[in-house]
């Protein structure tokens, strides 16, 4: 079954029940619109390591995710590259920290784990209660598809026209 399956899953995650902790989601949604040849876009939502199934036996995993860094602005794209993800993810801290670095390291003790891992994702603006993104961290979401097909066209896909 897992042949059937695109080599490639870009997953965003975050709940959209607090602003802009959705941004994963929101930019994966962008990003699935491009019906980008070898390439799954999933909506992983808070789903954390119910994730596994998704990630195993994958090429590459990219999650598209809201971060937060000490020093960092709103709006502030943070990419960690293929692989540069450390367990734990120490320089960035997301609410998804615990379920989807879990679910990765589940992948790797089953001998499933993606070759490859990386991580694109913004400093939010607000992680309050509310639906819908702030208009900072809106203004932001066209370059962090942008800085995903960076990282897919180095992982050679490459989008007709975007």
């Amino acid at each position: 079954m897992a042949d059937e399956r695109a080599p490639v899953l870009v997953l965003g995650v975050g709940n959209e029940l607090f602003r802009d902790e959705g941004l994963g989601v929101v930019a994966a949604r962008c990003v699935a619109q491009l019906d980008l040849a070898g390439v799954e876009v999933a909506d992983g939502g808070t789903l954390g390591l119910s994730l596994l199934p998704e990630i195993a036996d994958r090429e590459a995993v990219l999650i598209l995710d809201a971060v937060v860094k000490h020093d960092g602005r709103p709006g502030e794209v943070v990419v960690l590259a293929d692989g540069s993800v450390p367990t734990g993810w120490t320089h960035v801290v997301s609410a998804h920290q615990i379920g989807v670095p879990d679910a990765l390291a589940a992948a790797a003790l089953a001998g499933r784990a993606p070759r490859r891992v990386a991580v694109v994702g913004m400093v939010p603006a607000s992680l309050d209660t509310g639906f819908g993104l702030t208009p900072e961290t809106a203004a932001h979401i066209d370059e962090l598809v942008r800085r995903t097909l960076g990282v897919l066209s180095g992982w050679g896909i490459e989008a007709c026209g975007a």
